[in-house]
């Protein structure tokens, strides 16, 4: 899927989905630089710096230009503060993989679930996407409460690789597009 226009802004009773910008780099750092966000994810390294913090931001707008990526900075409507991200990668025809991460502040608030079920219903009523993969380590449940609470259903528990290189149990979950 190749995307041509810019991406869109996407609101909900509490926050706005937008694009990153540069300046979020420094909150990014902060948020996925600690380690009770990244310990219990697949992808995020610890530790997290600015650098890499940069070299992520930029990579979104690449990703949404060549139809394989769509990454949104998920706001505070009344603050305005940075709170995490959910994104859909590795978009191909009409799949995709959702992902996501909040910062510890913000845990508990169902702020993630919101922002998963507003890229949900963006993804299927506007950019044809017909299936929705998601994964999380079995050790991060929260993770899996938010993709069950959008509708996901689990699929399998299954050993992959992470990325220290060790084992881990990962929950898959898939939604179709109803």
């Amino acid at each position: 899927m190749r995307l041509v226009m810019e991406q869109i802004v996407l609101e909900t009773e509490r926050l706005i989905l937008r694009p990153f910008k540069s300046s979020d780099a420094e909150q990014v750092a902060h948020l996925a630089g600690d380690p009770k966000v990244s310990g219990p994810t697949l992808n995020i390294p610890y530790p997290y710096t600015l650098d890499m913090a940069r070299g992520w931001i930029s990579s979104h707008a690449p990703r949404w230009l060549e139809g394989s990526g769509l990454i949104y900075a998920v706001t505070g409507k009344d603050t305005g503060r940075l709170l995490g991200t959910v994104s859909l990668v590795q978009i191909s025809g009409r799949k995709a993989e959702l992902g996501y991460w909040f910062g510890v502040p913000f845990w508990g608030s169902g702020y993630c679930s919101e922002a998963v079920a507003a890229l949900i219903d963006f993804s299927f009523g506007k950019l044809g996407i017909t299936l929705l993969n998601a994964e999380h380590l079995a050790s991060n449940p929260a993770s899996g409460r938010v993709m069950a609470k959008n509708g996901m259903k689990l699929l399998a528990c299954i050993d992959r690789e992470s990325r220290d290189g060790l084992l881990s149990k990962v929950e898959t979950y898939e939604l179709k597009c109803p």
